[in-house]
């Protein structure tokens, strides 16, 4: 049996006298052919072409980096998706980038005010426990009248200590609430004047605003009062100053690190501040209007001195606020 692998010749009848020579030649097959494909005379594997299809896809969608395979995947492709692709894709290369919605400035994404609010908290703390034992004497007397002065309420121990510091951390507390009024109530301002300005005008105002009811305070307190009420006024008002600062501290951090929503900022600063208003309220009549026509006389001194002085304050920051807007 000849070997299929060297060489093949076609079967013939003895009787028939054929050119062999003329007739068809004899196949030579490379070692990658098998031998049925020798029989059959079909084309080596070796031998074949790679044909590329005829770009017609590209004439129907042309994209310059399509291949073959792609462009006949997108051919499938919704007409609607192909004219999005076509415009994403033809469009000239931009180095600088498209702008997109610039984000908002928030508290908690600012390392200065981080700062200034861990230094506010140390603060609260200090003047905590340097002053612990004036504040438990304090609120252990808060609904109880001395008829008598108390002899002790000058020594070192028993004294309100870091009483600037208390000015300063509540007005820090109340700009940086003030300026979340400012960005929800207030966005053509807050859009255009630096954040860092409004904080610092905001806690400026505020601490001026302590500043001057502290002296009105003083001033009718002292033409009107013994001394020995001045003196205990002095203590329960600074004391509701640090109140003040301690209430408001939980309440900024929520709102700086907890995004928390402005209707409930607004409902719990109202209720934290008609709180310390009403205790304020109690104190100033328990001290210097107890007699007869006290009722009458508290009015017209705790509006005159605490809540005309507070809404001016406010009308003063939003004036300040909106000539900050006109000169920027």
């Amino acid at each position: 049996m000849p070997d299929s692998l060297q060489h093949s010749l076609p079967l013939v009848a003895p009787s028939a006298a054929v050119d062999t020579s003329a007739a068809v030649q004899p196949l030579v097959f490379l070692p990658a052919d098998s031998a049925a494909q020798a029989f059959f005379g079909g084309e080596p594997a070796m031998l074949h072409k790679f044909v590329s299809v005829p770009d017609t896809f590209h004439r129907e969608f042309p994209l310059p980096l399509d291949s073959v395979f792609l462009a006949q995947q997108r051919a499938l492709w919704h007409p609607k998706l192909r004219e999005l692709t076509w415009q994403h894709e033809t469009e000239p290369y931009r180095p600088d980038g498209i702008a997109g919605d610039p984000v908002p400035y928030a508290f908690r994404n600012d390392d200065l005010v981080t700062s200034a609010l861990l230094i506010s908290l140390f603060l609260a703390v200090w003047i905590t426990a340097a002053s612990w034992r004036f504040l438990r004497d304090l609120v252990r007397d808060f609904f109880y009248y001395r008829n008598r002065p108390n002899l002790f309420t000058d020594r070192a121990d028993t004294i309100l200590r870091g009483r600037p510091f208390l000015v300063l951390l509540t007005s820090f507390m109340l700009g940086i609430l003030f300026f979340d009024y400012t960005q929800h109530q207030l966005p053509n301002v807050f859009a255009q004047v630096s954040p860092y300005l409004l904080l610092g005008t905001a806690t400026t105002l505020i601490g001026l605003g302590y500043g001057v009811k502290i002296l009105l305070y003083r001033l009718v307190n002292t033409t009107f009062f013994p001394q020995e009420c001045n003196r205990q006024w002095d203590n329960y008002l600074f004391t509701s100053i640090l109140v003040t600062g301690a209430l408001f501290l939980p309440l900024t951090l929520l709102l700086v690190y907890f995004d928390l929503p402005f209707r409930e900022t607004l409902f719990a600063f109202v209720l934290l501040m008609g709180i310390v208003k009403t205790l304020i309220f109690y104190k100033a009549y328990r001290i210097f209007f107890s007699g007869t026509l006290g009722k009458m006389h508290i009015i017209l001194y705790f509006c005159a001195l605490e809540m005309v002085p507070f809404a001016l304050l406010w009308a003063l920051l939003n004036a300040a606020f909106q000539w900050l807007m006109a000169i920027s």
